[in-house]
Protein backbone atom coordinates (compact mmCIF):
# COMPACT_ATOMS: atom_id res chain seq x y z
CA UNK A 1 0.00 0.00 0.00
CA UNK A 2 2.80 2.42 0.89
CA UNK A 3 4.71 1.59 -2.29
CA UNK A 4 1.57 2.22 -4.37
CA UNK A 5 1.15 5.59 -2.65
CA UNK A 6 4.81 6.45 -3.30
CA UNK A 7 4.53 5.66 -7.00
CA UNK A 8 1.27 7.59 -7.29
CA UNK A 9 2.87 10.57 -5.57
CA UNK A 10 5.85 10.44 -7.96
CA UNK A 11 3.65 10.33 -11.05
CA UNK A 12 1.52 13.16 -9.73
CA UNK A 13 4.57 15.30 -9.05
CA UNK A 14 5.91 14.70 -12.56
CA UNK A 15 2.58 15.61 -14.16
CA UNK A 16 2.40 18.73 -12.05
CA UNK A 17 5.82 20.05 -13.10
CA UNK A 18 4.60 22.58 -15.72
CA UNK A 19 2.81 24.44 -12.92
CA UNK A 20 5.40 23.64 -10.23
CA UNK A 21 5.97 26.62 -7.96
CA UNK A 22 9.26 25.48 -6.44
CA UNK A 23 12.70 24.88 -7.90
CA UNK A 24 13.24 22.38 -10.73
CA UNK A 25 16.70 21.38 -12.05
CA UNK A 26 17.61 18.83 -14.66
CA UNK A 27 20.67 16.95 -15.88
CA UNK A 28 21.10 15.23 -19.25
CA UNK A 29 24.00 12.76 -19.25
CA UNK A 30 25.50 11.04 -22.27
CA UNK A 31 27.89 8.19 -21.50
CA UNK A 32 30.39 6.16 -23.55
CA UNK A 33 31.92 2.97 -22.14
CA UNK A 34 34.95 1.16 -23.57
CA UNK A 35 35.98 -2.37 -22.54
CA UNK A 36 39.56 -2.99 -23.72
CA UNK A 37 39.78 -6.63 -22.51
CA UNK A 38 36.26 -7.80 -23.35
CA UNK A 39 35.78 -11.51 -23.93
CA UNK A 40 34.35 -12.93 -27.15
CA UNK A 41 30.59 -12.58 -27.22
CA UNK A 42 30.51 -9.65 -24.80
CA UNK A 43 30.12 -5.96 -25.50
CA UNK A 44 33.23 -4.07 -26.60
CA UNK A 45 31.64 -0.69 -25.96
CA UNK A 46 28.38 0.81 -24.77
CA UNK A 47 26.35 3.97 -25.13
CA UNK A 48 23.72 5.25 -22.74
CA UNK A 49 21.83 8.40 -21.86
CA UNK A 50 20.13 9.52 -18.68
CA UNK A 51 17.76 12.33 -17.77
CA UNK A 52 17.51 13.33 -14.12
CA UNK A 53 15.00 15.83 -12.71
CA UNK A 54 15.47 17.28 -9.21
CA UNK A 55 12.63 19.33 -7.76
CA UNK A 56 11.41 20.64 -4.45
CA UNK A 57 8.64 22.91 -3.23
CA UNK A 58 8.21 24.45 0.22
CA UNK A 59 4.84 25.26 1.71
CA UNK A 60 4.32 26.37 5.30
CA UNK A 61 6.75 24.21 7.30
CA UNK A 62 6.70 21.28 4.87
CA UNK A 63 8.62 20.38 1.74
CA UNK A 64 7.95 18.09 -1.25
CA UNK A 65 11.10 16.62 -2.83
CA UNK A 66 11.46 14.69 -6.06
CA UNK A 67 14.40 13.10 -7.87
CA UNK A 68 13.45 11.17 -10.98
CA UNK A 69 15.67 9.42 -13.51
CA UNK A 70 15.09 7.78 -16.86
CA UNK A 71 18.10 5.91 -18.23
CA UNK A 72 18.35 4.11 -21.55
CA UNK A 73 21.21 1.90 -22.76
CA UNK A 74 21.90 0.84 -26.31
CA UNK A 75 22.69 -2.81 -25.45
CA UNK A 76 22.46 -3.50 -21.71
CA UNK A 77 18.87 -3.93 -20.53
CA UNK A 78 20.09 -4.18 -16.93
CA UNK A 79 21.02 -0.47 -17.02
CA UNK A 80 17.65 0.67 -18.33
CA UNK A 81 15.57 2.15 -15.56
CA UNK A 82 12.77 4.56 -14.79
CA UNK A 83 13.02 5.41 -11.12
CA UNK A 84 11.68 7.82 -8.52
CA UNK A 85 14.86 7.76 -6.48
CA UNK A 86 13.36 10.36 -4.20
CA UNK A 87 9.71 11.38 -4.00
CA UNK A 88 8.75 12.26 -0.47
CA UNK A 89 6.93 14.70 1.76
CA UNK A 90 8.80 16.16 4.74
CA UNK A 91 6.64 17.69 7.45
CA UNK A 92 7.00 18.45 11.18
CA UNK A 93 5.08 16.24 13.61
CA UNK A 94 5.36 15.91 17.41
CA UNK A 95 8.83 17.45 17.48
CA UNK A 96 10.14 15.28 14.62
CA UNK A 97 10.73 15.94 10.94
CA UNK A 98 8.73 13.14 9.31
CA UNK A 99 9.49 11.88 5.78
CA UNK A 100 6.99 9.78 3.79
CA UNK A 101 7.87 8.35 0.38
CA UNK A 102 10.89 7.22 -1.59
CA UNK A 103 14.02 8.59 0.06
CA UNK A 104 17.79 8.22 -0.13
CA UNK A 105 20.11 8.33 2.86
CA UNK A 106 23.86 7.82 3.19
CA UNK A 107 25.57 6.49 6.32
CA UNK A 108 29.32 6.04 6.65
CA UNK A 109 32.72 7.71 6.90
CA UNK A 110 35.18 5.65 4.84
CA UNK A 111 36.22 6.32 1.26
CA UNK A 112 36.65 2.85 -0.28
CA UNK A 113 33.70 0.97 1.25
CA UNK A 114 30.78 1.83 3.53
CA UNK A 115 29.68 -1.22 5.49
CA UNK A 116 27.15 0.73 7.63
CA UNK A 117 25.27 2.20 4.65
CA UNK A 118 22.23 -0.10 4.91
CA UNK A 119 19.18 2.01 4.02
CA UNK A 120 19.15 2.10 0.22
CA UNK A 121 19.69 -0.64 -2.30
CA UNK A 122 22.56 -0.27 -4.76
CA UNK A 123 21.83 0.40 -8.42
CA UNK A 124 24.81 -1.83 -9.19
CA UNK A 125 24.11 -2.00 -12.94
CA UNK A 126 24.72 1.76 -13.13
CA UNK A 127 28.30 1.17 -11.89
CA UNK A 128 28.29 4.61 -10.24
CA UNK A 129 29.62 3.72 -6.80
CA UNK A 130 28.08 5.48 -3.80
CA UNK A 131 25.84 7.70 -5.93
CA UNK A 132 24.09 4.80 -7.66
CA UNK A 133 21.23 4.10 -5.27
CA UNK A 134 17.58 3.13 -5.53
CA UNK A 135 14.93 4.92 -3.51
CA UNK A 136 13.71 3.28 -0.31
CA UNK A 137 9.89 3.34 0.11
CA UNK A 138 9.75 4.35 3.73
CA UNK A 139 8.46 6.37 6.64
CA UNK A 140 11.30 7.97 8.57
CA UNK A 141 11.60 10.53 11.33
CA UNK A 142 14.46 12.74 12.50
CA UNK A 143 14.89 14.82 15.62
CA UNK A 144 17.73 16.80 17.13
CA UNK A 145 18.27 15.85 20.77
CA UNK A 146 20.66 17.25 23.34
CA UNK A 147 22.89 14.23 22.78
CA UNK A 148 22.75 14.28 18.96
CA UNK A 149 20.64 13.65 15.86
CA UNK A 150 18.20 10.72 16.00
CA UNK A 151 16.87 8.92 12.89
CA UNK A 152 14.14 6.27 12.91
CA UNK A 153 13.32 4.25 9.77
CA UNK A 154 10.50 1.96 8.69
CA UNK A 155 11.09 0.58 5.17
CA UNK A 156 7.97 -0.98 3.76
CA UNK A 157 9.38 -3.06 0.93
CA UNK A 158 12.62 -4.47 -0.45
CA UNK A 159 14.32 -3.41 -3.68
CA UNK A 160 16.43 -6.06 -5.39
CA UNK A 161 19.92 -5.16 -6.52
CA UNK A 162 20.20 -4.34 -10.21
CA UNK A 163 22.55 -6.41 -12.40
CA UNK A 164 23.97 -5.97 -15.87
CA UNK A 165 23.14 -8.38 -18.68
CA UNK A 166 25.36 -11.45 -18.84
CA UNK A 167 27.14 -10.17 -21.98
CA UNK A 168 27.53 -6.65 -20.55
CA UNK A 169 29.97 -5.22 -17.99
CA UNK A 170 30.63 -5.71 -15.14
CA UNK A 171 29.18 -9.20 -15.12
CA UNK A 172 30.19 -12.76 -14.30
CA UNK A 173 28.98 -13.88 -17.73
CA UNK A 174 26.00 -15.75 -16.25
CA UNK A 175 22.38 -14.60 -16.18
CA UNK A 176 20.75 -13.86 -12.81
CA UNK A 177 17.96 -16.22 -11.78
CA UNK A 178 14.96 -15.39 -9.61
CA UNK A 179 15.95 -14.35 -6.11
CA UNK A 180 15.44 -16.42 -2.97
CA UNK A 181 14.72 -14.82 0.41
CA UNK A 182 15.35 -15.90 3.98
CA UNK A 183 12.17 -14.10 5.06
CA UNK A 184 8.83 -15.64 4.15
CA UNK A 185 7.40 -12.27 3.02
CA UNK A 186 10.34 -11.84 0.59
CA UNK A 187 10.03 -8.39 -1.04
CA UNK A 188 7.11 -7.41 1.18
CA UNK A 189 8.98 -7.91 4.46
CA UNK A 190 9.39 -4.80 6.60
CA UNK A 191 12.80 -3.40 7.57
CA UNK A 192 13.59 -1.28 10.63
CA UNK A 193 16.61 0.91 11.37
CA UNK A 194 17.71 3.66 13.74
CA UNK A 195 20.79 5.88 14.00
CA UNK A 196 22.07 8.35 16.59
CA UNK A 197 24.88 10.68 15.54
CA UNK A 198 26.76 13.16 17.73
CA UNK A 199 30.15 14.78 18.21
CA UNK A 200 32.73 15.14 20.95
CA UNK A 201 35.43 17.71 20.33
CA UNK A 202 37.02 16.89 16.96
CA UNK A 203 35.22 13.54 16.74
CA UNK A 204 32.02 12.80 14.81
CA UNK A 205 30.38 9.67 16.21
CA UNK A 206 27.38 7.55 15.24
CA UNK A 207 25.74 4.29 16.18
CA UNK A 208 23.00 2.46 14.30
CA UNK A 209 20.89 -0.69 14.41
CA UNK A 210 19.26 -2.57 11.53
CA UNK A 211 16.77 -5.42 11.27
CA UNK A 212 15.79 -6.49 7.80
CA UNK A 213 16.84 -7.98 4.49
CA UNK A 214 20.55 -7.69 3.66
CA UNK A 215 21.10 -5.35 0.71
CA UNK A 216 23.80 -7.48 -0.93
CA UNK A 217 22.72 -10.98 -1.97
CA UNK A 218 24.79 -14.12 -1.50
CA UNK A 219 25.46 -15.35 -5.04
CA UNK A 220 25.88 -19.04 -5.87
CA UNK A 221 26.24 -20.82 -9.19
CA UNK A 222 23.23 -22.91 -10.16
CA UNK A 223 23.59 -26.61 -10.87
CA UNK A 224 25.18 -27.00 -14.29
CA UNK A 225 26.66 -23.50 -14.16
CA UNK A 226 23.79 -21.98 -16.15
CA UNK A 227 22.99 -19.00 -13.88
CA UNK A 228 23.75 -17.16 -10.66
CA UNK A 229 21.28 -17.62 -7.82
CA UNK A 230 20.89 -14.58 -5.50
CA UNK A 231 19.89 -15.28 -1.91
CA UNK A 232 18.86 -12.32 0.27
CA UNK A 233 19.62 -13.05 3.91
CA UNK A 234 18.00 -11.76 7.08
CA UNK A 235 20.39 -9.34 8.75
CA UNK A 236 20.43 -8.13 12.36
CA UNK A 237 23.28 -5.70 12.94
CA UNK A 238 24.81 -2.86 14.92
CA UNK A 239 26.85 -0.20 13.13
CA UNK A 240 29.49 2.12 14.56
CA UNK A 241 31.07 5.20 12.93
CA UNK A 242 33.80 7.59 14.05
CA UNK A 243 35.76 10.33 12.34
CA UNK A 244 38.45 12.56 13.76
CA UNK A 245 38.85 15.86 11.88
CA UNK A 246 42.20 17.56 12.42
CA UNK A 247 43.80 20.45 10.59
CA UNK A 248 45.32 18.19 7.93
CA UNK A 249 44.29 14.70 9.04
CA UNK A 250 41.08 12.67 8.92
CA UNK A 251 40.93 9.40 10.84
CA UNK A 252 37.96 7.23 9.90
CA UNK A 253 36.32 4.12 11.28
CA UNK A 254 33.13 2.27 10.53
CA UNK A 255 32.11 -1.25 11.44
CA UNK A 256 29.11 -3.54 11.24
CA UNK A 257 28.56 -6.48 13.59
CA UNK A 258 25.66 -8.91 13.77
CA UNK A 259 24.11 -12.08 12.43
CA UNK A 260 23.12 -13.03 8.92
CA UNK A 261 21.11 -16.03 7.81
CA UNK A 262 22.13 -18.47 5.10
CA UNK A 263 20.74 -21.64 3.61
CA UNK A 264 22.69 -23.49 6.32
CA UNK A 265 21.55 -21.35 9.24
CA UNK A 266 22.45 -18.07 10.95
CA UNK A 267 26.07 -16.94 11.30
CA UNK A 268 27.76 -14.11 13.16
CA UNK A 269 29.70 -11.65 11.04
CA UNK A 270 31.98 -8.65 11.44
CA UNK A 271 32.97 -6.08 8.85
CA UNK A 272 34.98 -2.91 9.29
CA UNK A 273 36.92 -0.21 7.48
CA UNK A 274 39.65 1.84 9.17
CA UNK A 275 41.45 4.62 7.38
CA UNK A 276 43.41 7.83 7.42
CA UNK A 277 43.54 10.74 4.99
CA UNK A 278 46.34 13.31 5.20
CA UNK A 279 46.02 16.49 3.12
CA UNK A 280 48.80 18.73 1.88
CA UNK A 281 47.39 22.20 1.26
CA UNK A 282 49.05 24.23 -1.52
CA UNK A 283 52.16 22.06 -2.14
CA UNK A 284 54.87 23.55 -4.35
CA UNK A 285 53.21 26.98 -4.01
CA UNK A 286 50.12 25.83 -5.93
CA UNK A 287 46.42 26.21 -5.12
CA UNK A 288 46.03 22.43 -5.08
CA UNK A 289 45.07 20.15 -2.21
CA UNK A 290 46.69 16.71 -2.27
CA UNK A 291 45.12 14.06 -0.04
CA UNK A 292 46.88 10.77 0.71
CA UNK A 293 44.44 7.96 1.59
CA UNK A 294 45.10 4.66 3.32
CA UNK A 295 42.40 2.19 4.44
CA UNK A 296 42.10 -1.41 5.59
CA UNK A 297 38.93 -3.42 4.96
CA UNK A 298 37.80 -6.51 6.83
CA UNK A 299 34.62 -8.39 5.92
CA UNK A 300 33.93 -12.03 6.71
CA UNK A 301 30.52 -12.17 5.03
CA UNK A 302 30.20 -14.47 1.98
CA UNK A 303 29.23 -11.45 -0.14
CA UNK A 304 32.73 -9.97 0.22
CA UNK A 305 35.25 -10.46 -2.58
CA UNK A 306 37.91 -11.32 0.04
CA UNK A 307 38.27 -11.29 3.81
CA UNK A 308 40.71 -8.37 3.87
CA UNK A 309 41.76 -5.62 1.48
CA UNK A 310 44.35 -2.88 1.79
CA UNK A 311 43.57 0.37 -0.01
CA UNK A 312 45.83 3.28 -0.96
CA UNK A 313 44.85 6.38 -2.89
CA UNK A 314 45.43 9.99 -3.81
CA UNK A 315 42.83 12.76 -3.98
CA UNK A 316 43.80 15.85 -5.99
CA UNK A 317 41.62 18.96 -5.74
CA UNK A 318 42.72 21.83 -7.98
CA UNK A 319 40.56 24.51 -6.30
CA UNK A 320 39.96 26.16 -9.67
CA UNK A 321 36.85 27.75 -11.11
CA UNK A 322 36.17 24.58 -13.10
CA UNK A 323 35.99 22.46 -9.91
CA UNK A 324 38.61 20.03 -11.26
CA UNK A 325 39.44 16.98 -9.15
CA UNK A 326 40.98 13.53 -9.43
CA UNK A 327 40.60 10.48 -7.17
CA UNK A 328 42.86 7.43 -7.58
CA UNK A 329 42.37 4.28 -5.49
CA UNK A 330 44.21 0.95 -5.59
CA UNK A 331 43.28 -2.06 -3.47
CA UNK A 332 44.68 -5.54 -3.00
CA UNK A 333 43.65 -8.45 -0.84
CA UNK A 334 45.93 -9.70 1.94
CA UNK A 335 47.41 -12.52 -0.17
CA UNK A 336 47.83 -10.28 -3.24
CA UNK A 337 45.61 -12.69 -5.18
CA UNK A 338 43.19 -9.95 -6.28
CA UNK A 339 43.57 -6.24 -6.94
CA UNK A 340 41.46 -3.38 -8.21
CA UNK A 341 42.44 0.06 -9.49
CA UNK A 342 40.04 2.93 -10.11
CA UNK A 343 40.39 6.50 -11.32
CA UNK A 344 37.81 9.30 -11.31
CA UNK A 345 38.44 12.72 -12.81
CA UNK A 346 35.86 15.47 -13.33
CA UNK A 347 35.82 19.09 -14.50
CA UNK A 348 33.27 21.72 -15.40
CA UNK A 349 33.49 22.92 -19.00
CA UNK A 350 31.20 25.91 -18.44
CA UNK A 351 28.19 26.87 -16.30
CA UNK A 352 25.94 24.25 -17.92
CA UNK A 353 28.34 21.44 -18.88
CA UNK A 354 30.77 19.12 -17.13
CA UNK A 355 32.77 16.07 -18.12
CA UNK A 356 33.80 13.03 -16.08
CA UNK A 357 36.32 10.31 -16.87
CA UNK A 358 36.36 7.06 -14.89
CA UNK A 359 38.28 3.85 -15.27
CA UNK A 360 38.43 0.55 -13.40
CA UNK A 361 40.79 -2.38 -13.80
CA UNK A 362 40.54 -5.83 -12.19
CA UNK A 363 43.37 -8.32 -11.69
CA UNK A 364 43.33 -11.81 -10.21
CA UNK A 365 45.63 -14.82 -10.15
CA UNK A 366 42.79 -17.36 -10.24
CA UNK A 367 39.83 -17.31 -12.61
CA UNK A 368 37.45 -18.62 -9.92
CA UNK A 369 38.06 -15.70 -7.54
CA UNK A 370 35.61 -12.79 -7.36
CA UNK A 371 37.82 -10.49 -9.44
CA UNK A 372 38.84 -13.37 -11.70
CA UNK A 373 35.24 -13.56 -12.88
CA UNK A 374 35.53 -9.88 -13.82
CA UNK A 375 38.73 -10.24 -15.84
CA UNK A 376 37.08 -8.92 -19.03
CA UNK A 377 35.32 -6.03 -17.26
CA UNK A 378 38.10 -3.46 -17.28
CA UNK A 379 36.38 -0.25 -18.36
CA UNK A 380 37.05 3.33 -19.36
CA UNK A 381 34.01 5.61 -19.22
CA UNK A 382 33.49 9.14 -20.48
CA UNK A 383 30.37 11.01 -19.32
CA UNK A 384 29.18 14.41 -20.53
CA UNK A 385 26.66 16.17 -18.27
CA UNK A 386 24.49 19.09 -19.33
CA UNK A 387 22.52 21.00 -16.69
CA UNK A 388 19.24 22.80 -17.29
Amino acid sequence: MIRFAVHSFAIGLLLAQPAFAGEVNGTLSSRLDFYPDHADGTASEGRSAEVKIDAFHDFDESRIVGEFIVRGDEKDSGRRITEARQAYLRTPFAGFDVFVGNRQEFWGKAESKNVVDVINQSDAAANEGKSGKLGAPSISAERYLDIGDLQLWYISGFREKTFNDSDAHPSSGLPISSAQYARKDSKDADDFAARLSSFAGDWDLAGSVFYGTARDPILSVASGGSALNPYYALQKSIGLEAQYTGDVTLIKWESLHGTQSSLLGAHDFASAVAGIEYTYYGPFETMWDVGLIGEIQHDDRPQAAANQFGVAGVRLVFNDIADSNILFLASSDRKADQSFVSLEASRRINDVTSVKLTSQFYNARTATSAFGQLSDDDAVTLTLNMFF
